[in-house]
């Protein structure tokens, strides 16, 4: 067995490389590092939030096989978000006006429609 006395050399090497870790910041640096990392991964390693990731990766994927099949409700919904830009401030009796509007009862229809399935989602 090599003992600590015939390593001296080695062990010099170490403290002097510590010490210019520790001079120049290298090594605060690092520690923090370490310190963020061991952080977020406890952060993210939590069941929780595997169990959130799961989800979303599903919803993704349907949303993706979706899209896929039909892309026309992205077009639709792009095309009205960009349309949108000149809109107006309506009040309660502009909001009960615009319900007359088919195609206002038609965009209702599907968000209601979207929340119902966001709620059921939801249990």
């Amino acid at each position: 067995m090599i003992s600590i006395v015939e390593r001296l050399d080695i062990i010099k090497e170490l403290v002097n490389t510590l010490y210019d870790f520790k001079r120049s910041g290298v090594l605060d640096d690092l520690l923090n590092a370490a310190a963020s990392l061991r952080f977020f991964t406890e952060g993210l390693l939590t069941r929780e939030f595997m169990e959130r990731v799961s989800k979303l990766q599903e919803v993704a994927l349907i949303a993706g096989n979706n899209l896929a099949m039909d892309s026309s409700k992205v077009d639709c919904l792009t095309y009205a978000v960009a349309a949108a830009d000149d809109a107006k401030p309506v009040g309660l009796f502009g909001l009960l006006n615009a319900l007359r509007d088919p195609e206002v009862q038609r965009g209702l229809g599907f968000l209601i429609a979207v929340l119902k399935k966001l709620g059921s989602c939801q249990r």
